[in-house]
């Protein structure tokens, strides 16, 4: 019976079996094997992965738990590689990475697995950051957050925008993004073994929106400060729109030049971010936070140094695209639009914005501005007024 011993325990015993011959300890060893493998089919897998790390289970026995499919780590790990590589190697190539020792790890065997869905990661990834990927946490972040496409949008979800987070909730967030960085998640919504794929909503993008306190740490990790959505809008745009909008719903001025607005525009700057890239429409990002009704965004760049006389393909600054809608007043929509461009254009003088540069069309942007409009750099209280009013309209209906 289980907790007897099949040996006698003393010398008058009447048992004939020599007490020098334990005949039963093979039958111990299975039990104890049987014992062993019952506890380890019911451990998560990050249990079941520090019980490796610390030799307390054998790799066999580790390998044996994770193919098992009753297990709750094979489970667990079986369900996440079937969701992001369907009928696909993802599962097997884990579970061999997983049991192999954290030093044998290479770059060449993640990339087989298929862990850098930005393939360009696995050359040019920071190396300590690469180095965490290939540990038992790093795999475990890298399955919790970046096997499926859609599961970093979550990295987020415990960080408070305006609230101190804890120092556990900040590493954890912080290891996290090494590994989303590392495998290229924040370049790539690609299924493991799959070609890149642009993201929707970049990580960057995302940290711009919900948790501007990382996007400092983000550009540091690496990330494209020029990175566009699948809108074809630039970080510097959604970065300042966003930033704009928490100003708003603060009660804020919303042509006001406010200091988190140039701070924020210093940081994208400092890290490598063109201040006059166009989206897909092709108009800077100076034009298109005005148009959104975020003038003070807009005056923000231009102060840290955007260029108004910056000419695209077809010789057209800044001025061109702010001079060409303020004749656009078909609709209400339009006359908002140019009332809000009227205020920009004025305010881009002052910034050195010239109105009489040409496009390659020979066209100025003095010549786009219908007559009645005033250029006097002086504007009046009521104007100013008109504008702010206009530009909180225009948010209102954006948000």
């Amino acid at each position: 019976m289980p907790g007897m011993s099949p040996i006698p325990s003393s010398p008058s015993s009447t048992s004939t079996v020599p007490t020098h011959a334990p005949t039963h300890a093979p039958a111990d060893d299975g039990l104890a094997d049987a014992q062993r493998s019952g506890t380890l089919t019911a451990l998560p897998l990050s249990r079941l992965l520090c019980g490796r790390e610390t030799s307390e289970y054998h790799p066999t026995d580790v390998w044996a738990t994770l193919v098992n499919p009753q297990s709750y780590a094979g489970r667990e790990l079986r369900d996440t590689c079937d969701a992001a590589n369907p009928g696909g190697p993802l599962f097997l190539e884990m579970v061999t990475l997983l049991t192999t020792n954290e030093r044998e790890r290479t770059v060449d065997r993640l990339a087989d697995a298929g862990i850098f869905v930005a393939p360009a990661r696995r050359q040019h990834g920071r190396h300590e950051d690469t180095l965490f990927l290939q540990t038992d946490e790093g795999l475990t972040l890298w399955l919790q957050y970046a096997a499926l496409p859609g599961a970093s949008q979550n990295v987020f979800d415990s960080s408070d925008v305006y609230g101190e987070s804890t120092t556990v909730e900040q590493s954890r967030i912080d290891a996290v993004l090494r590994i989303l960085v590392a495998c290229g998640r924040d370049a790539s919504d690609a299924a493991p073994f799959s070609d890149a794929v642009p993201p929707l909503n970049p990580l960057s993008h995302l940290a711009s929106q919900v948790a501007p306190q990382w996007l400092p740490r983000l550009l540091a990790l690496g990330v494209d400060p020029n990175q566009v959505n699948n809108r074809g809008t630039p970080l510097v745009v959604a970065a300042m729109r966003a930033e704009a909008i928490r100003l708003r719903l603060a009660g804020r001025d919303p042509l006001a030049v406010h200091a988190s607005l140039c701070h924020l525009g210093r940081l994208l700057k400092r890290h490598g971010a063109d201040l006059q890239r166009s989206s897909r429409v092709g108009a800077p990002p100076v034009a298109i936070l005005t148009f959104h009704g975020h003038c003070g965004a807009a005056e923000a760049l231009l102060s840290i140094g955007a260029d108004p006389n910056t000419p695209d393909q077809n010789g057209h600054t800044l001025m061109h695209h702010l001079a060409h809608n303020t004749r656009e007043i078909d609709t209400a929509e339009k006359r908002a639009t140019a009332h809000l461009a009227h205020y920009l254009l004025i305010v881009a003088t002052r910034y050195g914005g010239d109105l009489d540069r040409t496009n390659s069309a020979g066209q100025s942007a003095r010549s786009f501005v219908p007559r009645p409009l005033s250029l006097d750099p002086h504007m009046s209280r009521q104007f100013v007024d008109s504008v702010r009013e206009t530009a909180m309209q225009r948010i209102r209906v954006m948000l």
